[in-house]
């Protein structure tokens, strides 16, 4: 089914625009080149050959970014709009991305090099959450009028948060800004958006749509910036709440940038995801989820299983049939419906990857399948799906994100070291439990320390259901209600009361 919906996808690509390949920064509803001129250049990972530009912005665009989302915040009508005259901006928003929904999924292959497939999945997620916090209009209450331990009556007030800077990465461009913001558009704020340097283009449709449904100015602004500029973003004194998907090194510099003020913020950070596999494991389960799951976007994935964590007694078996299923995966150009893998995203991050396999081999770890450049290419930055066996859980391999089509195995005697094994990592992001049993299988998963654990799958993810880490993997939540409570300052409004005389 999979592989037909990618056909589909690429015959309808041959009637679809041809996707917009230049982009300026996008402030107060108008597209403007930066004020110093900067620009970059972008380099498709498949073919290696230049395709886009895209403008820089300096420190005189980020100034007026901010304060065109703070004039809107304070003086716009957005935030004044109903929960319902909102949801309906959105909507409109939603329909104007899926009308070009196959033109911004070959930009962003071109972009990042995922398979169609996966691109496509990334603009409908966009829209799909437009519509899904739309749909929470109705249902979420702004106040409630409450009497006090004292019995005072106070009027409790939702109020939007103000200007947010929503920072994006390249993994998932248009999937990872439907995590920030419809709930921040839904709640009443204002957005400057930061798309990552990597993929910058496929922003430009979310500017483009607003400008179509008529958004006031200010709403939605898009620029891409180099680090310096990035940090005066972050340490605005014009910003309220910062939003960051990315690395956990760059989180806690965004939390250090953020901190002089006070802001906000939501990171959801990086992640090293243990996959128990209990001795009751089925294999055919195991078969069926955990090669999608590892190679499924590339491997870049910060909830991605890298860590299968699997009984001494079965590893020979569950490793070899795991093997011999990744070694089906084919790799290829991503614009081939066939191919399930495209390339790393860019050279350096080619490398990266590529440097931990020397690693693993220098540490003594093994290779069940792949642990190198994927064969038969001339051009293009393409690995092998790998899993790397007899590694020790204190290795590099074994406790830095890879952001590949990667995973560790490592091996356990009883229940207590498999946890143990699990829980060793600073990340606590994303966790699985494999188990015929599944109330056993929930008593340990109640055992690992991460913001979600999936039983019997590798990944699950549910918009409906709130998302985020423990540890280093990040604090805040994205998703669900609670994802829109992270857009609410809480205002409380006494509405009688005497003096108070003493505390």
């Amino acid at each position: 089914m999979f592989k037909t919906c990618v056909q589909e996808f690429s015959m309808a690509l041959q009637s679809q625009t041809a996707p917009v390949v230049e982009r300026d920064l996008f402030i107060d509803n108008e597209w403007l080149p930066s004020a110093d001129g900067r620009t970059g250049s972008l380099i498709n990972p498949a073919t290696e050959e230049p395709y886009g530009r895209f403008a820089l912005a300096s420190s005189a665009d980020v100034d007026a970014a901010v304060r065109a989302a703070r004039t809107a915040f304070d003086e716009g009508p957005w935030p004044r709009l109903s929960l319902k005259e909102r949801a309906d901006h959105m909507l409109a928003l939603a329909d104007e991305i899926d009308r070009n929904a196959d033109t911004i999924a070959e930009l962003t292959m071109f972009e990042t090099g995922l398979i169609l497939g996966n691109c496509r999945g990334n603009v409908l997620a966009f829209s799909g959450m437009l519509r899904y916090y739309a749909s929470l209009a109705d249902s979420t209450e702004l106040h409630e009028v409450r009497t006090g331990a004292s019995g005072v009556t106070a009027r409790i007030e939702k109020r939007p948060v103000g200007v947010v800077v929503a920072i994006v990465p390249w993994n998932a461009p248009l999937g990872l800004a439907g995590f920030k913001l419809p709930p921040a558009l839904l709640a009443g704020c204002t957005v400057v958006m930061k798309p990552s340097d990597f993929s910058p283009l496929s922003a430009g449709y979310i500017a483009d749509a607003a400008l179509k449904v008529g958004l006031p100015p200010g709403v939605i602004n898009v620029l891409t910036a180099g680090p310096e500029q990035s940090r005066q973003l972050v340490s605005h004194p014009g910003v309220d709440k910062v939003t960051f998907t990315g690395s956990t090194g760059v989180g806690r510099a965004i939390a250090a940038a953020a901190a002089p003020t006070l802001k906000r913020v939501t990171l959801e950070l990086g992640g090293k995801s243990p996959a128990v596999i209990l001795p009751d494991a089925d294999l055919e389960r195991l078969v069926h989820t955990l090669p999608i799951n590892i190679c499924n976007n590339n491997g870049a994935q910060c909830v991605e299983p890298s860590r299968l964590i699997v009984p001494e007694s079965r590893k020979d078996e569950i490793v070899g049939a795991l093997a011999e299923a990744i070694a089906q995966v084919k790799v290829g150009d991503p614009a081939d419906p066939d191919v399930l893998v495209g390339p790393m995203i860019n050279k350096g991050h080619y490398d990266k990857v590529l440097g931990f396999f020397e690693t693993a081999r220098l540490e003594g770890a093994t290779f069940a399948v792949g642990g190198g450049r994927a064969p038969g290419f001339d051009k293009g930055y393409y690995v092998s799906p790998t899993i790397i066996t007899d590694v020790s859980p204190d290795s590099r391999v074994a406790q830095e994100e890879i952001f590949g089509p990667v995973t560790a195995v490592l091996t356990y005697r009883d229940e207590a070291e498999a946890i143990r094994l699990a829980n060793h990592t600073e990340f606590g992001l994303n966790a699985a439990v494999y188990s015929s049993d599944t109330q056993h299988a929930l008593e340990v998963a109640r055992q690992i320390h991460s913001g979600t654990v999936a039983i019997n799958n590798g990944i699950t993810v549910d918009l409906a259901v709130p998302f985020g880490g423990v540890k280093q993997s990040g604090y805040g939540r994205e998703l669900g209600p609670e994802g829109l409570d992270a857009f609410y300052n809480t205002h409380a409004i006494f509405l009688d009361g005497e003096p108070i005389t003493s505390l």
